[in-house]
């Protein structure tokens, strides 16, 4: 892992907004795209809880890949 405390205030920042905004788009398509899958193929209703874990997970790996791909810089 690279030294985090060489940021600047502004590069934190806007590393932690994409941070953000990745795993929101990660975790919403990842719930989404199998909500519609299940509902498409069950023809029944998913457990909410079930696309609370989903969406974060999908999240969770987006910002893991993003760290990897940030610190490989």
């Amino acid at each position: 892992m690279s030294d985090q405390s060489s940021l600047s205030v502004g590069q934190a920042l806007g590393r932690w907004l994409l941070h953000m905004v990745l795993f929101f788009l990660a975790g919403g398509l990842a719930a989404g795209v199998s909500a519609l899958a299940y509902e498409s193929i069950a023809q029944a209703q998913n457990p909410t809880g079930l696309y609370g874990v989903i969406f974060a997970a999908g999240g969770f790996i987006a910002y893991r890949l993003t760290e990897r791909v940030l610190d490989a810089d």
